[in-house]
């Protein structure tokens, strides 16, 4: 059997750091965003598939995501936490 290391990353540990690279990003309009945004404190994982069926699946590969909302429009932003901290070991 493989040991597989599980790595755990708490978002009130990395928040800080993420706050500062998503106000850089916004501040160089380089996430293309129109109004002022909030973020929501924790993490998003979307599933990823190899094929459609109509059952649900639980677990299997993932993106890890933040999401950030428009403070106006209430739309809602994702981006992959690696494109916002490519440093972060996943």
């Amino acid at each position: 059997m493989e040991n597989i290391q599980q790595t755990i990353i708490k978002f009130s540990e990395i928040k800080e750091n993420l706050v500062n690279a998503l106000n850089e990003k916004l501040k160089n309009n380089k996430l293309y965003i129109p109004e002022k945004v909030t973020i929501i404190e924790g993490f998003v994982n979307q599933p990823l598939s190899m094929e459609l069926t109509g059952s649900f699946v639980i677990g299997g590969p993932a993106v890890p995501m933040i999401m950030l909302v428009g403070n106006d429009s209430g739309r809602i932003y994702y981006f992959a936490l690696k494109a916002i901290l490519p440093e972060i070991k996943i």
